[in-house]
């Protein structure tokens, strides 16, 4: 049975953590100093010019070219709604079709799913720890219709 392999990435050099390292070859935790937005009174990490998103920073994206689209472009420069195809992963018991989610297989073939933290519930964990019945917030869609 294969297993996906994780991609490198530089690991904090402090004694049995395992974070992503930032500047220095360590993590937040461990001192690592990050820059923050030079807006007064915002404490958000800058992303381009010394500001943060928030603050005017413009993080770069493609956009899809079908006219009056202003949806991110994934795949030949359209997205997914005009015609970029998306493979995802399938899962690598032998004869399964179903998407791979954790492990390169599928929740029917070993995948683990996090369950609602509320007493008695079964159901799958949305956000912070808890099922939608349960208060976990979704964004939802801006746009009129």
């Amino acid at each position: 049975q294969n297993v996906a392999q994780k991609k490198f990435r530089y690991e904090c050099s402090a004694d049995g953590c395992t974070n992503k390292a930032q500047t220095g070859g360590v993590c937040r935790r461990h001192g690592a100093k990050v820059k923050r937005c030079s807006s007064e009174g915002c404490t958000n990490v800058v992303v381009q010019g010394g500001v943060c998103v928030k603050h005017g920073a413009k993080k770069f994206r493609y956009e899809c070219s079908a006219d009056g689209c202003t949806n991110n472009a994934v795949k030949g420069g359209v997205c997914i709604r005009h015609g970029a195809k998306v493979k995802y992963k399938k899962c690598i018991s032998e004869g399964c079709t179903n998407i791979a989610r954790k492990g390169g297989v599928c929740t029917r073939h070993g995948s683990k799913v996090k369950r609602c933290s509320s007493e008695g519930c079964t159901n799958i964990v949305i956000n912070r720890g808890v099922c939608l019945r349960h208060g976990a917030k979704v964004k939802l869609c801006s746009s009129e219709g």
